[in-house]
């Protein structure tokens, strides 16, 4: 459960940009944070007019939701056909996984 939610921090859009995707996640059963929310619930700098990170994090919090769900996803492998490298950008936590 959440304590407090200390607001996000100034913009940074450097170190924002990674920390929005990485942090994506569900906070309590049934709540994904993704993209802004994500600054505020975690305190991270907000990010700037970039928004790749904002798209790579609703990517990701897509995939979470299904796996919440139990249904087939790229990122718990479970995905069976051929899937577009491009939609997969945010699929798991691995060295593989473009950064954003």
């Amino acid at each position: 459960m959440i304590e407090s939610v200390p607001g996000m921090k100034a913009l940074d859009m450097n170190t924002a940009e990674d920390a929005i995707v990485k942090l994506t996640r569900e906070i309590v059963p049934g709540m994904i944070v993704t993209g802004m929310e994500v600054a505020e619930i975690d305190g991270s700098p907000r990010m700037g007019p970039t928004f790749g990170a904002m798209m790579i994090s609703g990517q990701k919090a897509a995939h979470l939701a299904l796996k919440a769900l139990g249904l087939p996803n790229a990122l718990d492998g479970s995905y069976v056909g051929s899937i577009q490298p491009e939609l997969i950008l945010a699929a798991a936590d691995s060295a593989e996984i473009a950064e954003a």
